[in-house]
Order: structure tokens, then sequence, then C-alpha cells
């Protein structure tokens, strides 16, 4: 794809520059013209507007590669976004979870926790509250 950008870029490079010679020097155009054959308006006229036609065609077949181009650029960047994510879920899903993980890297216990000892706590009496005004 990249060949083929390249390419167009560079015909139509060559074109604008055969361009700016034919409509900026008259000279250069009467003696373009008279390659042919003999010199006459409507030979020269003809051939301004092949040239038009012919930048038509270029700049289209620019435009359409340098947007297939930047598609494709797209996709593939949405693919390598997608790659990432999976790699940085699997990594997530590797970890350990909390309650196995080992004491000072991530909070959890390296053993269980002791039992509670002891009486069992109390619970203030419920009742209606008292009103105050």
């Amino acid at each position: 794809m990249q060949a083929i950008k390249r390419l167009v870029t560079i015909i139509a490079l060559v074109y604008l520059l055969v361009a700016l010679l034919l409509l900026f020097f008259p000279f250069v155009r009467t003696s373009s013209v008279g390659i042919f054959g003999i010199y006459s308006l409507p030979l020269e006229i003809n051939m301004l507007l092949g040239f038009t036609w012919a930048g038509v065609i270029v700049v289209g077949l620019l435009l359409v590669f340098e947007n297939l181009d930047s598609g494709l650029l797209r996709r593939t960047i949405d693919q390598q976004d997608k790659k990432i994510n999976e790699l940085k879920a699997q990594l997530f899903d590797a970890k350990k979870p909390l309650g196995s993980s080992v004491s000072g890297s991530g909070g959890g216990y390296s053993t269980p926790p002791p039992p509670l000892t002891g009486p069992a706590p109390t619970l203030p009496p419920t009742g209606p509250a008292p009103t105050t005004y």
C-alpha cells in the first residue's frame, strides 16, 4: 500500500510541475502543441482540456489512496489497542486473590486471623426512644 501511495504522490507532483509550466509559460504550451504537428488553437484547447481531465483523475487517485491508507492505519491501531487490553486483562487475571497474597504486598493476611475469644459483646437495649422537647 505504501508503494502505491508513493507512486501516486510522485505522479501528482510531476503532473503539478507540468501543469504549472503549461499554464504560466505560453511558449512551453505552444511548443508542446507544435510537437504533434502544426500549431492550432483547437489543438491547444484540447490539450488543456486533456490536462484538466488528467488532473481530476490524478487528484482523485491521490484522495482514494490517502483515505485507504488512513483507514488501514486506524484499523491496525484499533487491533493493537484491543490486543493491549487483552494482555492487561490476562495480567490482571493472573494475579492472586487478596486473601491468599503474601503479607505486606496487598494488605491480606499470610495466616488466617486469630479466633475471637472472650464474652460475646452485648447490644444496647432497644425500645422506644425518649422524646425530647
